[in-house]
């Protein structure tokens, strides 16, 4: 599949992300975009998501996710998009601890896929560098701000909010 076409798929996964938060964790937020930006892979590394709390946005680096749709298959595609979005979102909800916010994650997605080899479990468990095997995964400081980056949005994203408005 290619990013174009991926990029229509991520408000779905999104949508199901929020449902499965809502059914295990009792939590739910509106009114979140998802910007995706070319943040690059460094040091050997990469940063998969970020979401800058109290802030409205979640942004989703491209490069990775651009490499794990060519050497990937969906169900490890969309696995991935499902866990960065799940774990920017358990994020938005305020939770800040990384750890915390990695149990949370974990928790969520076993009580969903109850496969123990489900992509989105072993993603959880062992990080989003797990179908990246020669890139250690790089977190950023809760302080870093993304200045001068161009941001591409998806529109559509959080398709309960605009309910609101109709």
């Amino acid at each position: 599949m290619n990013f174009h076409d991926f990029k229509k798929l991520m408000p779905g996964i999104f949508e199901k992300v929020k449902k499965d938060v809502r059914k295990i964790y009792g939590r739910h937020r509106a009114g979140l975009s998802l910007g995706l930006v070319e943040m690059g892979i460094f040091r050997g590394g990469f940063i998969g998501g970020m979401h800058f709390y109290p802030g409205t946005e979640i942004l989703m680096n491209k490069t990775p996710l651009k490499i794990i749709l060519e050497e990937q298959p969906h169900d490890i595609i969309w696995a991935y998009t499902y866990h960065i979005l799940l774990h920017e979102y358990v994020h938005s909800l305020g939770i800040l601890d990384e750890q915390q916010c990695r149990a949370i994650t974990l928790i969520i997605s076993e009580k969903i896929y109850k496969d123990v080899d489900h992509p989105a479990i072993i993603l959880a468990k062992k990080g989003i560098g797990t179908y990246f095997p020669n890139l250690p995964l790089i977190y950023a400081p809760l302080d870093l701000q993304p200045d001068g980056i161009s941001i591409e949005y998806i529109y559509g994203f959080d398709k309960e909010s605009y309910t609101y408005y109709s």
